[in-house]
Order: C-alpha cells, then structure tokens, then sequence
C-alpha cells in the first residue's frame, strides 16, 4: 500500500474532530456588540467613581481643621475644632501649635479664663515650653480662643514610675522659654 500524500489543510481538516452535539459556540454580531458595551459602561462608571470620590475626598480635607480634626483621624475628634501637635511658640497671650501630621501652624489666643493643665496639675502660660505637646480646644469651630490647654497630655498609657505622664515629663522651674 502506497502512502498518500496530503496537503496541510486537507491534513488539518481530517484531524478535526466533530463538535459534540450541544457543545458547539457561537457568538453572534450583536452579542459581542452587547458585551462590548457593558465592559466599556463598567469601565466608565469606575471611572466617574473614583473622580467622584477623589472630590470629595479634597472636599473632606478643605472643610477640616488646620489640625485634621475630624473623627478619628490623628488629632482629631475635637468637637469644635481646637488642634493637637507641638508648641513652636508662647507667649501669656497666645501660644502657637504646629500639626505634626500636616506641619501646619495655628496660633490660639490665651485669655484669663483659659485653663492650663500639665499632667492634671493647673500651670500658667508661662510654664508651657517650646517644643512641648499640647491639646488646645476652643469654644467653636471658627475661633481661635483657647478655652483649655493640656501640656503633655497622657494618652492612657502606663505612666513611669516617677509619677510622670506617658506623653511627655513635667515642666521643669526655670526652663521655660517664654517668648513675648
């Protein structure tokens, strides 16, 4: 018996194998224009969500305090606004606090009813060291008059076995920097 020569087509042709019956595919025209559409729609609403919450996220930071207050966030849940970070200035007037987040500054009017406390302990604007933590809040979230000023506040840690707070030591006499 001879071999027969075939050529590629006729070989490719012969090495088929029939599609079972209910197993065949096809797509027509407009199913693959309906599925092109809904990918290209998913694609677009995905889009236009992430523009949407890329605003409102800028919204969001614009509307809170030069200190991130906002719930939750570091430094924040003041209720009328107020900030926490360290003091870069001081005065019986008025101190000055930098946001260690956002390296923001806000200066904050003292008054004689502002109320000072260092570790619990009632102190005056003049024992408040440059470079010490605070929490300063406000009467409303547009002023700028502190009501309260908590100088190294402690956090609920475990205090050291010196009777100082987590967050900070005791202000020392005659190391204030005082700046008028």
């Amino acid at each position: 018996m001879a071999d027969k020569i075939v050529s590629g087509e006729e070989y490719q042709a012969m090495s088929r194998k029939p599609a079972k019956p209910g197993h065949e595919v096809s797509l027509s025209s407009n199913t693959i224009v309906i599925v092109v559409v809904v990918i290209v729609l998913c694609r677009l609403s995905f889009l236009g969500g992430a523009a949407y919450g890329k605003h409102n996220a800028r919204a969001a930071t614009a509307t809170t305090s030069a200190f991130g207050g906002g719930p939750g966030g570091y430094g924040g849940g003041f209720r009328n606004g107020g900030g926490f970070g360290q003091v870069t200035a001081v005065s019986s007037t008025s101190i000055t606090v930098q946001n260690p987040r956002s390296g923001t500054s806000k200066t904050y009017t003292i008054t004689s009813s502002t109320t000072i406390t260092d570790n619990g302990q009632a102190v005056s604007a003049s024992s408040i060291q440059t470079g010490a933590t605070v929490i300063v809040r406000v009467a409303s979230s547009g002023s700028t008059t502190a009501t309260s000023i908590m100088v190294n506040p402690s956090y609920g840690g475990a205090s050291s076995s010196s009777g100082g707070s987590a967050g900070g030591s005791s202000t020392t006499s005659g190391s204030a920097t005082v700046v008028q």
